[in-house]
């Protein structure tokens, strides 16, 4: 009758715990430091201290409108499917300002593909691929046109 009570027990936590919604604990990095400006996200520099690597070798094409849409295929090491695609530019207090690809595609943990986002103004900004911690790649360079 013991062994009956114990795994009625065990039945009732686990359903008690497969209802607790999953929330995912890697931090939006949107929400940032209070050093970063609003719309600004907050970045570490390859090789952060938890010992994952990522760099970039290759962006193509490196050239698209400045209302976005340009399919950019990355290459490099560490990406994940949870890398996201920053385009902007990276200022010293380790914040980056500008904007989100719209899609990213990762195809292996060396390519992933990424739409450009629209810009405000044609001329270069930087491309970087970041994790949900807010490590962050290499930048490439991609320029914007009219």
């Amino acid at each position: 009758m013991r062994r009956i009570h114990r795994r009625a027990g065990i039945l009732l936590a686990a359903l008690a715990l497969s209802a607790v919604p999953l929330v995912h604990s890697a931090p939006r990095a949107e929400a940032g430091p209070a050093h970063c400006a609003p719309g600004a996200f907050p970045v570490i520099g390859p090789g952060a201290p938890d010992g994952v690597e990522g760099r970039l070798v290759a962006l193509q094409p490196d050239v698209g409108p400045v209302g976005g849409g340009t399919q950019v295929t990355l290459n490099g090491t560490g990406l994940t499917p949870y890398t996201r695609v920053l385009f902007g530019s990276l200022g010293p207090d380790g914040c980056f300002t500008g904007r989100e690809a719209p899609d990213v595609v990762v195809l292996s943990d060396t390519a992933l593909i990424a739409t450009a986002p629209q810009w405000p103004a044609a001329g270069a900004v930087s491309v970087v691929a970041v994790t949900p911690c807010g490590q962050r790649t290499n930048p490439l360079a991609f320029t914007y046109v009219d």
